[in-house]
């Protein structure tokens, strides 16, 4: 019996998690179609020959990636950008589905949570190797013990909401132009005054009223959202998705940068240093020569 309700809740529930899982599917195919096609022509391409438009535009966004990841953690992790790379296009590329009416996968905590797990075992990860035993020190405050999982929620939870934000604001809109565009499907006489109908909003009287946008010719063609929801989604859908994915990243890389303590092994400054010094000791030859 317990086995069968089971059943019953998990099929009940299939379907809104469907919409995630299509994301998740889709955005994957999106990347990996992206990685090969490159691959693929970066290959093909014979030097001195011009790079096409699709080149141009990754390598500018490999370049892009990769300062950001320098500048933060330094030349040594520059092999982090593939990384940093699929975390931008996952988030950007689940959201650009929104526009397809698939709803992006970072609406589920599920998977910003497991985001930013990512990021939380790697703080570990990086303060143990460069700190060692002494990362242990900031424990000694009790205060440490319970925000310790503070990056974790702090990042998933930004994330989360910032894009669900906009996923409900958007639901909103729709529901209220399709509302009014359902209102023109008949009028009810209020105080002797002849009203457009709006029991729409009061499902409690007329519970299939929004049912009126599908008997009217203009049904497939809302005038609202037609004129005024695809700025929102430039907003929503495509710049705030860009903007949030660059965040994720940054945090991420600046937790991880944190993690290390002083004892950044930054490949620029050593070699810089090794640089100088190397100079230094050219210089104190020459003068030794010359004093001889």
């Amino acid at each position: 019996m317990l086995f069968t309700s089971l059943i019953e809740e998990i099929e009940g529930n299939l379907w809104a998690l469907s919409n995630q899982l299509t994301s998740i599917i889709l955005t994957t195919i999106v990347i990996c179609a992206i990685s090969i096609t490159y691959n693929v022509k970066i290959r093909a391409h014979k030097e001195g020959e011009q790079l096409s438009g699709f080149l141009v535009l990754v390598d500018m966004f490999v370049s892009s990636v990769e300062h950001l990841v320098v500048s933060i953690m330094g030349r040594k992790y520059r092999i982090l950008t593939p990384y940093a790379m699929f975390i931008i296009l996952y988030i950007c590329v689940g959201s650009l589905f929104a526009l397809l009416g698939i709803e992006s996968q970072t609406t589920s905590y599920t998977v910003t949570l497991s985001m930013g797990f990512v990021t939380f075992v790697m703080i570990y990860y990086f303060g143990f190797k460069y700190q060692k035993a002494a990362y242990l020190k900031r424990y000694f405050n009790p205060i440490e013990i319970f925000t310790q999982f503070t990056p974790l929620l702090s990042i998933s939870f930004r994330l989360f909401g910032n894009l669900l934000g906009g996923s409900i604001i958007m639901g909103l809109i729709y529901a209220l132009f399709i509302g009014m565009q359902a209102s023109w499907g008949g009028t009810s006489t209020i105080d002797g005054h002849t009203w457009p109908n709006w029991d729409f909003w009061n499902p409690m009287y007329q519970p299939d009223t929004w049912k009126q946008q599908y008997i009217y010719f203009w049904s497939g063609l809302n005038i609202f959202t037609t004129v005024v929801t695809p700025f929102l989604h430039m907003y929503f859908d495509l710049f705030d998705a860009v903007i949030q994915s660059i965040v994720f990243i940054m945090l991420t890389l600046s937790y991880w940068s944190e993690a290390m303590g002083d004892l950044t092994g930054d490949d620029l400054t050593t070699t810089t240093r090794a640089r100088k010094s190397s100079k230094l000791i050219e210089l104190k030859e020459r003068n030794t020569v010359q004093t001889v």
